[in-house]
């Protein structure tokens, strides 16, 4: 009896620790991405700025930021797990300065042109900032390019769905992410865009 008690405790000890040597062997490895959703947030904005991190296609974790802490990791200028090469990721998608440092003097002098913020127009037809009534600031955008009041059609769906999102309230990340703002800079795209009603 004595016998079969050892030979209980061996086994179930040898069980549990194949069950925690297995249980250790699942690797979860995150590669993290610079992030957009064009989502009312908590933030009281109507564009969201994240690092996300993905594992096997599958967004497992989110952190959001700010638009200034976006634009400094995607230049390389801060310190982050998804830009961990520190390069101008804007360069290297061919993005115009202006889209990201519009508070230069330089862009300040040019005709206006879309900013990153305004990516909000892709999903509304009017700025949310700016009701009909108000007074809108200087190169202000007013009209955004959505068919519908608060969300784009499905044709404009379909356009944003080569960038990486299944729905409008989706992130767009990585480099699927940075060729959407080197597409939304161009006029020819983005009257294609307008153009693509139901």
């Amino acid at each position: 009896m004595k016998s079969f008690f050892y030979i209980f405790i061996i086994l179930t000890s040898v069980s549990f620790s194949g069950l925690n040597a297995h249980s250790g062997e699942s690797n979860i490895y995150l590669k993290y991405h610079l992030a957009i959703s064009i989502n009312p947030g908590s933030n009281s904005g109507y564009v969201n700025y994240a690092i996300i991190g993905e594992n096997n296609g599958k967004l497992v974790y989110t952190k959001f930021i700010t638009c200034t802490e976006f634009i400094l990791i995607g230049m390389g200028r801060q310190f982050s797990a998804a830009n961990d090469s520190a390069v101008n990721i804007f360069k290297y998608f061919n993005i115009k300065d202006c889209l990201y440092k519009y508070d230069s003097s330089d862009c300040k002098k040019k005709k206006p042109e879309p900013k990153l913020f305004d990516l909000w127009s892709l999903r509304y037809n009017r700025n949310p900032f700016c009701p009909p009534d108000c007074v809108p600031s200087d190169n202000m955008l007013i009209e955004g390019f959505g068919q519908y009041r608060s969300r784009p059609s499905w044709p404009q769906i379909q356009i944003l769905q080569k960038y990486g999102i299944t729905y409008i309230n989706d992130f767009f990340y990585g480099e699927k992410l940075f060729q959407l703002l080197s597409d939304f800079q161009k006029p020819e795209w983005r009257q294609q865009y307008a153009d693509a009603i139901d």
